[in-house]
């Protein structure tokens, strides 16, 4: 008899064979269900609503559906080719795909160094810089905004301006670099891979770099993936720290654009929609091509102490 493999759930299928756990199953999944169309509905809206002339765009009652709603080829397709042609998107995107990879680096080279220390070595007084790590998640990024400008601006011991360096992108990724969260994610993960393995590592004359090279990082994809999806869209989407450090218009990101973008009076508010859309084209396609690994990643990972 021919059997089929079918991957583990959180639902068996004796449980489901439960009348009470069949109605709380559904329930769950309609409650997920909707949760999805609350969040694709807005970005749907905005790309028809680009279609749109802008005074159809605001006008009572609203339509989901630019007019003539039955003849979607006359529907103004061009506004993307003339958005995307005549603001160099390129150049913008190139930038801040270029300031997203030094932010990673940046996150992922610290996190994963200090989350090994704090899982597998026999750090002093663990517990207390556990606890400080964790009190930093606790305050918000405005409270300590005046702070790292001014320590930006004119760095400690050295006295270097960072915002004068490279357009001001080093004042932008080495502050990436601190991330209390990223070290919990790291620190979490270790926990789970077997304390045997390195201290089999250990017992061979591996050093401790190489343990983290050969035995470690290999094993830990799932995390690397969740870190780095979260670098990418955290910077990708950060407006306030790139609108205060970057100095010079040429090497502005994406979002700096569609904001001086918006700011001009002559643009239509269907370009600007245009343009938004246009924006969150890479950050959707980088989760949609990895979003199974990033998924197991997050099930996989957990922050415990």
């Amino acid at each position: 008899m021919a059997t089929t493999d079918r991957a583990r759930t959180l639902v068996s299928d004796v449980d489901l064979r439960s009348t009470r756990t069949r109605i709380l199953y559904w329930l769950v999944f309609s409650v997920l269900c909707l949760g999805a169309v609350t969040t694709v509905v807005p970005l749907l809206w905005g790309f028809l609503s680009a279609l749109k002339p802008t005074s159809e765009i605001f006008g009572y009652p609203p339509t989901f559906l630019p007019k003539p709603a039955a003849r979607p080829w006359e529907w103004q397709w061009g506004v993307y080719a003339e958005v995307f042609g005549g603001s160099q998107f390129v150049r913008y995107f190139w930038n801040t795909f270029l300031l997203a990879v030094g932010c990673w680096v940046a996150a992922i080279v610290p996190s994963a160094m200090a989350g090994y220390a704090l899982s597998k070595l026999r750090t002093p007084c663990k517990w207390l810089l556990l606890l400080l790590f964790f009190m930093t998640l606790m305050v918000p990024f405005q409270a300590y905004l005046v702070p790292l400008f001014l320590t930006v601006r004119d760095l400690p011991l050295v006295g270097w301006n960072l915002m004068q360096v490279f357009a001001g992108y080093p004042a932008i990724i080495l502050p990436a670099g601190v991330s209390a969260f990223n070290i919990f994610l790291f620190k979490s993960f270790f926990d789970d891979i077997p304390t045997s393995l390195v201290e089999a590592a250990r017992i061979d004359g591996a050093s401790e770099a190489g343990i983290l090279w050969r035995i470690v990082l290999p094993l830990s994809y799932s995390v690397f993936a969740v870190v780095s999806i979260f670098s990418f869209m955290g910077t990708w989407n950060d407006f306030l720290w790139p609108l205060l450090v970057i100095n010079d218009n040429q090497w502005k990101t994406i979002m700096l654009h569609l904001y001086q973008y918006d700011l001009q009076g002559d643009i239509g508010k269907n370009k600007v929609l245009a343009a938004l859309m246009i924006a969150s084209l890479p950050p959707l396609t980088l989760f949609a091509l990895f979003q199974k690994r990033i998924m197991s990643g997050i099930a996989m990972t957990g922050v415990k102490f």
